[in-house]
């Protein structure tokens, strides 16, 4: 005697979802969709919940690069509330790396002055001049090192001879 069992054509609440194969280029899309959306509120969430022992860029960094592996290519999103899947795996991400600081890195927390409450992580004005004079300071220490190298390899090479 053999039994046979049929799926019924309404799915009840024992088989979960009704939606079990997803579309991929659907789903990046969504993904898509919700970081441009949310995006400001996530790299503000995980600028957060960094440490500020760091510097202030290295935080931004860090935040932002946080948001944008917050959902890494081939995970698909759940079919309820994607919102919040992606500030959770952002508030996980960003505690790992957190986390993940060495003892004096977690001394130098105690003592890193505070962001104001209304900072804002994606509304940093670059300054252009500064960036340019850092450059042009860079490269005339560079000219001087090397100057300073081949003045000491054409003195070792006169004194051999």
């Amino acid at each position: 005697m053999t039994a046979t069992i049929e799926t019924p054509l309404v799915p009840g609440p024992v088989q979960g979802p009704t939606r079990t194969v997803q579309d991929p280029a659907r789903d990046g899309q969504l993904v898509e969709a919700l970081l441009l959306d949310d995006y400001r509120a996530l790299t503000r969430l995980a600028y957060l919940i960094l440490p500020p022992s760091l510097r202030r860029s290295q935080r931004i960094a860090t935040a932002h690069r946080v948001v944008q592996s917050a959902v890494p290519a081939g995970l698909s999103l759940p079919i309820r509330d994607p919102r919040g899947y992606l500030r959770r795996r952002v508030v996980q991400e960003a505690a790992r790396q957190a986390a993940e600081r060495s003892f004096l890195d977690r001394l130098g927390s105690v003592f890193a002055p505070a962001d104001p409450a209304d900072f804002d992580p994606c509304a940093i004005d670059l300054d252009h001049t500064a960036i340019v004079r850092r450059c042009q300071r860079g490269r005339q220490v560079s000219l001087a090192a090397t100057a300073v190298f081949a003045a000491g390899v054409l003195a070792a090479l006169l004194l051999m001879s």
